[in-house]
């Protein structure tokens, strides 16, 4: 029986229906763990596996033979390198041996020094890495039973802003004002501040010259000035504070935060936004804050419509809802400020690790991310979470892999791909390289470049659209990796514009729109798990919200 032409069903049929109790390599296997085991063991590699009972990622050293069409035996490279070859020099099937449901079928890429120098005993095969759709099967998590008890924008925008952190902000704001001037203490209400946040919200679908103007006879809106007067509104935006000034340490100081004016806050919605389940597939990528005040937290990003402001690091599903975010200030890598037990990948793969943090662990997520983040260690470092990975990838990050350099790529036909494999550690990875117009490199340890699709692109040369074939890394990265990128365009068509020279208010205008659009998409996600569909679009949800805040008290 050729094992290269069964299907995803048939091959985990036959996984689990082997008894592996009478295999070549003496395996004992208890009669409840054999079902769970899969084929061909051998040396030096190690190899993850999961206990259903414990519920916690163990590793059982069992190594892994591959056995070619040829006849052929090929040992997958040693754990402590990163040997990528060419797959298309064998047609391998393996089967990765754990203790769950989740078999991994790979095809990985052998060492060079294992295959045999003369090419005509080697003939060119086919493979390529392929994870059995069973293996990725998700179970979306239904949401809290009190999510679906919410029913207008302000309830769910309450989830979010709660009444525990609108207290906080009134303590912080009334001490800053004695601060200030003792002589003049402000005195503030929840109401105060949640009409404070309705004549923000209502700003970013009303726009006017200037601030004053809302309060103005020409322009004015009667929503807003009836809420509060105008020298009332100019008072609390001028004290508005959310932490202790006192607490903070001095600018010499190496434990010093950066972020320490906004850290309650910072905390508190993160906390909140990723109390809700997560959904499969999570994209990680950067997003602007545009603004022109004074702070030497300032980024420039030239790929980015504003060029100045604050940048975030955002985690998000295919929708744009935001699970958490990280405020960049220079001081995230260092060791003061990272958990005991994560590794250093370095600047950029750490902040795939610290925003993963609240990720469930066995349960085949998937990360998305470009090749800023993406490296070897960091995509082994999920795996072993049993999550899995996929992102473009810069080819000084794939060590000893001989993918085409600028002058291979060039020889490339639009359409054509080169795929290696091979196996870091515990980690089955994935580098493929496929031309368009540029060529595009990516690394994953869940597919591999088949099966292909077709895309359609115009040919030049021909003046006619033609149908090129794409890669499933391809399709799968388009597919899922926009979710920044939506939430950016929500919150750019509609978003809060006052100015002010205090930087922290500009994020902290940032991070209410961030919210009032995490409680739209949370509306969206319970009213679809009702069965129900969500007929209201994001400006009508600001003003319905905005509304709902100015009448508070």
């Amino acid at each position: 029986m050729n094992r290269n032409i069964l299907n995803d069903e048939e091959l985990l049929e036959l996984l689990y229906n082997t008894n592996w109790s009478d295999s070549e390599d003496g395996l004992d296997v208890s009669d409840n763990e054999q079902d769970h085991h899969v084929i061909n063991i051998h040396e030096n590699v190690g190899i993850p596996t999961y206990d259903n009972d414990e519920g916690n990622l163990d590793l059982l050293d069992l190594p892994i033979e591959i056995q070619c069409n040829s006849g052929e035996t090929i040992h997958l490279p040693s754990v402590s390198t990163s040997n990528l070859t060419n797959q298309n020099q064998f047609n391998v099937v393996n089967s990765t041996p754990r203790r769950s449901v989740r078999h991994v079928s790979t095809s990985p890429l052998v060492n060079n020094s294992t295959a045999s120098t003369n090419e005509s005993s080697n003939p060119k095969q086919t493979g390529s890495l392929v994870t059995p759709s069973a293996c990725l099967t998700f179970i979306e998590p239904t949401l809290p039973h009190d999510l679906h008890l919410l029913e207008t924008p302000l309830d769910f925008f309450a989830y979010f802003f709660t009444d525990e952190l609108l207290t906080k902000i009134k303590e912080e704001t009334e001490l800053y004002a004695v601060q200030k001037n003792p002589n003049k203490p402000v005195t503030l209400s929840i109401n105060e501040i949640k009409r404070y946040l309705g004549i923000c919200i209502y700003a970013s679908v009303l726009h006017v010259p200037k601030i004053r103007d809302y309060w103005s006879a020409e322009l004015g809106y009667p929503m807003i000035f009836n809420a509060m007067s105008r020298n009332r509104f100019e008072l609390i935006k001028s004290v508005l504070h959310f932490n202790n000034n006192n607490n903070m340490l001095s600018s010499n100081d190496p434990n010093r935060d950066r972020l320490h004016k906004l850290r309650p806050l910072i905390d508190y919605l993160n906390n909140r936004f990723s109390s809700i389940p997560c959904k499969q597939a999570l994209s990680l990528d950067e997003q602007l804050c545009a603004t022109k005040a004074q702070s030497y937290m300032k980024q420039y990003l030239p790929d980015k419509p504003h060029k100045w402001g604050f940048k975030l690091f955002v985690l998000t599903d295919t929708q744009g809802y935001a699970y958490r975010f990280e405020i960049y200030s220079g001081q995230e890598n260092n060791s003061i400020f990272r958990h005991p037990d994560e590794p250093d990948f370095g600047a950029s793969s750490n902040v795939v690790v610290r925003l993963s943090r609240n990720v469930p662990v066995n349960k085949n997520h998937i990360m998305y991310f470009d090749n800023y983040y993406t490296a070897i260690p960091v995509m082994e470092f999920l795996y072993k979470k049993n999550i899995y990975s996929l992102g473009t990838v810069r080819i000084n990050r794939l060590p000893n892999c001989p993918l085409p350099d600028k002058n291979g790529e060039k020889k490339m036909k639009r359409g054509e791909s080169i795929e290696y494999i091979t196996s870091y550690e515990s980690s089955p990875i994935s580098a493929v390289t496929w031309k368009d117009n540029k060529a595009v490199k990516l690394l994953s340890t869940y597919c591999g470049e088949n099966p292909k699709s077709k895309m359609t692109r115009f040919d030049r040369s021909k003046k006619t659209n033609t149908e090129i074939d794409c890669p499933m890394l391809i399709s799968e990265y388009n597919k899922h990796m926009g979710g920044v990128d939506l939430l950016d365009s929500h919150i750019g068509r509609y978003k809060i514009r006052f100015r002010s020279r205090k930087w922290y208010m500009r994020l902290f205008y940032h991070l209410i729109d961030l919210s009032v659009v995490n409680s739209w998409l949370l509306f969206k996600r319970v009213k679809e798990q009702q069965n129900e569909k969500p007929e209201i679009e994001l400006p009508d949800w600001r003003k319905q919200l905005a509304c709902g805040l100015v009448k508070s008290g």
